[in-house]
């Protein structure tokens, strides 16, 4: 147990040395913010599916599958109770007038750029792969409980929601992932190799922009926020505690709840302050929710982990 906390506190102080890089990258005009967008972007429309499907490249094994649906499975147990505190702490037209914002950012978590590349750290390709299972239930609730919140349930978004749920990123890598994993069918050398190239952008491309992006915050006015650190302590503490406690009390490989317990820890998504200024809402706290979120989180991982022993 001690080597992986020690690994994994290596692993993390060198993506914040990344962050580092992408920080001083944007303060000194390298990075801009569109820049940064566009890289954000990529990410999650190139990167991240190649993450997937380079994950998915192995011959079918029924014990991976078995632990790829149990991942699923406790994934969606992890929404379920992530959206009923969100909505028992944020109540509409109580005393928090942006609680839409806060349920996002209470329910979506850094699952691709923060807990990916700890998972590649500690469990290698076979994190990825399990990791891979978080992603596409949390992208299917993006486009769907996501957008509803933020939209505020507009019946014109309707189709739009359920065409984006169904069909992104994430749900098409998987697609193909699986298509590589459970038919003798592989890709070619050159393409593979190409896939994995891509794939492994993901850990320094992703430090790189959340560096630049916690340089356009005012980091000073972050800290000042009482319902900030609410949300972070909610995000960070109390929701992978409760998760902790049900995937302990569940017959799971140690490996499958360590994965889980890593996605469930990671900080505020960066989705929430992008979707948030998408649908006209309060994008300025998502922004302070995910700087501060994803500082503290350097501190919280390592003690999650450490309690799952």
């Amino acid at each position: 147990m001690l080597d992986n906390i020690r690994l994994l506190v290596a692993q993390i102080a060198v993506m914040f040395l990344l962050m580092a890089v992408g920080f001083v990258c944007s303060r000194l005009g390298y990075l801009g913010d569109a820049g940064a967008a566009n890289l954000s972007v990529v990410l999650n429309r190139v990167v991240a599916p190649a993450v997937i499907i380079h994950s998915f490249e192995r011959s079918f094994d029924p014990a991976l599958a078995h632990d790829l649906i149990v991942s699923v499975l406790c994934a969606f147990l992890y929404a379920l109770v992530s959206i009923l505190l969100a909505h028992a702490v944020f109540r509409k037209g109580g005393a928090h007038p942006n609680f839409a914002d806060k349920r996002f950012c209470l329910v979506f978590t850094n699952c691709g750029f923060m807990a990916l590349p700890l998972l590649e750290a500690l469990l290698g390709s076979y994190g990825l792969f399990l990791g891979s299972a978080f992603i596409v239930v949390n992208n299917l609730l993006l486009w769907s409980y996501g957008v509803d919140q933020l939209s505020q349930g507009a019946p014109e978004k309707a189709q739009h929601r359920l065409r984006n749920a169904l069909v992104n990123p994430g749900t098409v890598s998987l697609a193909i992932g699986l298509v590589l994993f459970l038919t003798p069918f592989t890709l070619p050398s050159i393409p593979s190799q190409a896939v994995g190239y891509v794939a492994s952008l993901n850990t320094p491309v992703a430090m790189l922009v959340l560096g630049s992006f916690l340089a356009q915050c005012d980091l000073k006015s972050c800290f000042r926020g009482r319902d900030v650190y609410l949300v972070t302590g909610l995000r960070l503490l109390v929701l992978p505690l409760i998760m902790l406690a049900l995937y302990r009390m569940l017959p799971l490989e140690h490996a499958v709840r360590q994965s889980l317990l890593i996605s469930v820890s990671a900080p505020v998504a960066m989705a929430a302050p992008m979707f948030a200024r998408m649908f006209g809402t309060d994008y300025l706290f998502s922004t302070r929710a995910v700087a501060v979120s994803t500082l503290l989180s350097a501190l919280t991982i390592p003690v999650m982990i450490a309690l799952l022993g």
